[in-house]
């Protein structure tokens, strides 16, 4: 995060006039990579290795000083209305996009934490606010991959990939619309042939699932518990490319942001 510019919440930091100053007081560039870890273990009497049980990481936080900059680099005084304006704009009660515009490719969502407090001399000066992340780790951007098998009457190897370099197995949102069959199967055979399988399904029906947080939604009222035509094995992309052999005709939509530390 070596850029004095950024975007937040989808607004950029100099239409704003406001600059990254410094990320700590060090001397050095701060960038956020990874939250720290907590090791959960037992140690035992007369045992030299403790019990590993695993880790629980912490979500990522960092500081970043800001100051307003009119368009030819100079301090800006920090006026009510500018004042108001930043903060409008910085503070909020759910997580926003933050990206700085040295790594386009990878975005965190925060939420502005501590005091935030102008340092200021003649009302010029900086402010310095400490951004709380909603994971350990920083995120890629969307990606959405379409696959139409309308005419896929036999089977179609497709391949996903897994991006993350942090989380060994990683769960996408979907999108099924059923194209005149009434079931379909994905099989990752990158998985030992893992099978995700709906069935029962009206033949233009359209299913959602978030396999994450295991929901799944039919376009159709009726079908109010759509998980009575699923066989409760949510799709897993192991890392790296995983082939996806799908037998029945629909439309297939993918949606993944993956964690990662670069």
């Amino acid at each position: 995060m070596e850029s004095m510019y950024f975007i937040f919440d989808g607004v950029k930091s100099s239409d704003m006039d406001l600059y990254i100053m410094q990320i700590n007081h060090s001397g050095f560039i701060e960038t956020p990579y990874i939250g720290s870890t907590d090791i959960k273990e037992e140690k035992i009497h007369n045992k030299t290795t403790p019990y590993f049980y695993g880790v629980d990481r912490e979500n990522l936080e960092f500081t970043v000083q800001f100051v307003l900059m009119d368009k030819y680099g100079n301090p800006k005084k920090w006026t009510p209305q500018d004042r108001n304006k930043i903060a409008r704009w910085l503070i909020h009660d759910e997580y926003k996009e933050f990206i700085s515009s040295d790594d386009l490719g990878k975005r965190y969502m925060v939420i502005a934490t501590s005091d935030s407090n102008l340092n200021l001399i003649n009302t010029q000066g900086y402010v310095e606010v400490t951004f709380r992340c909603n994971s350990p780790y920083a995120w890629s951007p969307v990606y959405i991959n379409s696959f139409d098998l309308s005419n896929n009457t036999t089977s179609t190897i497709i391949e996903l990939e897994n991006m993350s370099n942090v989380i060994k197995r990683y769960r996408p949102k979907l999108e099924i619309q059923m194209m005149g069959d009434t079931s379909v199967t994905l099989t990752n055979l990158s998985d030992g042939g893992r099978e995700f399988k709906l069935f029962d399904l009206r033949t233009d029906e359209i299913i959602s699932i978030d396999n994450e947080n295991e929901i799944i939604l039919s376009n159709y009222p009726v079908n109010i518990n759509p998980l009575a035509n699923f066989n409760r094995n949510w799709l897993e992309l192991v890392f790296g490319v995983n082939q996806i052999r799908v037998i029945g005709r629909c439309k297939i939509w993918v949606k993944s942001c993956f964690p990662i530390a670069q």
